[in-house]
């Protein structure tokens, strides 16, 4: 019987130090720590750690985005972001780039950009446009793209930048009994007999007697006062 003494104790021995290791094994664990948490939460949502506080096992970290205010629970040991709840809805996220509020604003008014402004409380784009007139704020929502609101300003005109009033246009020219004489002559060489002028809405026109006596041939010929053109011929028999 004493032969078993010595095993048995070797046993106990051996037992002892198996506990012994498994327990100073489960302390050499690395756990983590708050600014760790936190780290681990920013790192995956983005945004801002408010308080982070550990309870039992996990670490209970409050964090704010552009979307709202969250709770998110880290796994002490592993690290691990085991569930998020949403805690309070701040507004939506902005969808539209700075490029596409600016086209959606030209698209409403004329002019050059001077300036682009984001409102998170408002949500909205507030686009400054220069016209030739006037400057223009138009607010959209950075959203959806909805015009909110359209402000303008007329630019005020230095003394140099007034317009030029306008030149009213000369009166046409009235061509000249000699310059008609001339014109029928074209049709009919001959001796003038009579130029009359009449006075029309649209300028007038000269009647001008020709006759030729070589050629026997007698012509009325009818000539715009203005245009110099030739309105009808009538022959005499």
């Amino acid at each position: 019987m004493k032969k078993w003494i010595p095993i048995l104790a070797a046993c106990i021995i051996l037992g002892s130090a198996i506990v012994f290791f498994l327990l100073n094994s489960a302390d050499d664990v690395k756990m983590l720590n708050e600014t760790e948490a936190a780290a681990k939460v920013t790192q995956l949502y983005g945004g801002s750690v408010n308080a982070a506080e550990l309870n039992g096992n996990d670490f209970s970290v409050e964090f704010q985005t552009d979307e709202g205010l969250y709770s998110a629970q880290v796994d002490r040991e592993s690290g691990r972001v085991t569930a998020v709840e949403l805690i309070e809805k701040t507004g939506p996220s902005k969808a539209l780039t700075v490029e596409q509020a600016e086209e959606i604003a030209l698209g409403e008014v004329q002019g050059e950009i001077e300036e682009i402004n984001y409102s998170k409380g408002q949500n909205e784009y507030a686009v400054t446009i220069m016209g030739e007139k006037e400057v223009s704020i138009i607010s959209l929502s950075a959203e959806t793209g909805e015009i909110r609101k359209i402000a303008k300003e007329e630019i005020p005109q230095s003394d140099s930048e007034q317009p030029e009033a306008e030149i009213p246009p000369e009166p046409e020219r009235i061509i000249t009994s000699a310059e008609a004489e001339a014109i029928a002559k074209e049709t009919l060489e001959g001796e003038v007999q009579e130029v009359e002028f009449t006075q029309t809405q649209d300028g007038g026109y000269y009647m001008v007697e020709i006759e030729n006596e070589e050629t026997e041939q007698e012509a009325t010929i009818q000539i715009h006062a203005i245009r110099g053109e030739i309105l009808s011929v009538e022959w005499d028999d």
